[in-house]
């Protein structure tokens, strides 16, 4: 929301999925989100005066509202009805936790809201910053997904992981995604527990990894109380996206670093923006800090995500990898995916889905428990 962040102020220009949008908010604080060419003779609206309730565009003047309608064509003759046959796209828009959610698909299909439990937080306990990445959404989908890397290229960052670098993973499919288990051995009373890793991977490119309690990153030194992180990877083409961290403190307000998580990438003064640390110049990788203890020699977790995810190109060639054991969350993405595109039935759209309900989880349980019983989702449909 900060980049709309006054009534009649600048239009963003707005590139999702391959198309091109303008976003505003009007004189009443309403956001408009239209196709961005004006539907005269094409000039971009994002050049346009956004005054009174309308963008006007600064070719011919003709005025554009945020419900699409053409509300005004001063080059037109005063008897002419040319306006009210036209309509401008337009798409749904909602607000929440500080967030412009925007909805493209045919308004008849358009599903209800998914009303994430960070959302209705107070501002103090959330926070949320949006990074551009240099490659395929995918990409980012899947390293998020991965549990079984945060043990080497997280492993000067994490602590209070067991010493089992090799997970069992396990997936179950969800009406969502799907819910899947990193298990590993624990550092004692292996013949007694099991310790469980659980992220969800919510459709089309959102994910929740476990809760960050106190203690567990070394360069958050507050109390952390319980931070719930949900991710999500926005396409912008085919060959970058829109990293989205979404911060939830559930005990207290979101502590300091996770207000200031764009200040990782490089960016100062705000939560959105283009990185630093990138692959022209392979992410500030220091190199003489590696032998020192940092083992990627790349500064802090997400930008190590971003530093392999982009190192692989704008659209890695999965036909040249060889998928292991630890890959389960990787593949059933992908089979996911691919399902969804080829039935034309995505998972998600059941109204039923508790939203609201979703979470991760990371614990120790009784090793004869199946990790399918921990409530990270409880009553997932209504």
């Amino acid at each position: 929301s900060e980049e709309l962040p006054d009534p009649d102020g600048e239009p963003q220009q707005v590139r999702l999925f391959g198309e091109n949008f303008v976003a505003f908010r009007d004189t009443n604080g309403r956001v408009g989100f239209l196709d961005e060419n004006c539907p005269h003779r094409g000039a971009s609206l994002a050049y346009a005066r956004n005054e009174e309730c309308g963008l006007r565009c600064i070719y011919h003047g003709w005025k554009v509202d945020t419900d699409g309608r053409v509300v005004d064509m001063p080059t037109e003759p005063p008897s002419s009805t040319f306006r009210d046959r036209l309509r401008h796209p337009a798409y749904p828009v909602r607000e929440a936790g500080d967030v412009i959610w925007v909805y493209l698909g045919p308004r008849e299909l358009e599903p209800v809201f998914p009303a994430w439990e960070w959302t209705h937080a107070p501002p103090e306990r959330r926070g949320a910053s949006k990074i551009f990445q240099d490659c395929n959404y995918a990409q980012g989908v899947e390293g998020t997904i991965d549990s079984a890397h945060s043990d080497y290229l997280h492993s000067s960052d994490i602590r209070g992981r067991p010493n089992d670098h090799a997970p069992r993973l396990e997936a179950v499919d969800t009406p969502y995604g799907f819910n899947y288990a990193a298990i590993r051995a624990p550092d004692i009373d292996a013949n007694v527990y099991k310790y469980v890793r659980i992220t969800l991977f919510v459709a089309p490119f959102f994910a929740f990894i476990p809760p960050f309690r106190q203690g567990r990153l070394a360069s958050d030194t507050e109390a952390a109380g319980e931070v719930v992180v949900q991710q999500a990877f926005v396409p912008i083409d085919d060959e970058h996206n829109w990293f989205f961290t979404f911060a939830y403190n559930r005990k207290g307000p979101l502590p300091t670093y996770w207000r200031k998580h764009a200040s990782e990438f490089g960016i100062q003064g705000g939560h959105v923006g283009r990185p630093v640390r990138n692959r022209a110049n392979k992410h500030q990788q220091d190199r003489a800090a590696m032998p020192a203890g940092n083992w990627s020699g790349v500064v802090g977790v997400n930008p190590q995500d971003f530093a392999v995810a982009e190192s692989m190109g704008p659209i890695l060639n999965r036909s040249r990898e060889h998928l292991g054991a630890t890959d389960v969350a990787v593949i059933r993405f992908r089979q996911r995916m691919l399902e969804a595109a080829r039935t034309q039935s995505p998972p998600g759209l059941d109204a039923k889905i508790a939203y609201d309900r979703l979470a991760s989880e990371e614990l120790l349980i009784p090793i004869a428990q199946p990790w399918e019983e921990i409530s990270t989702s409880v009553d997932v449909l209504r």
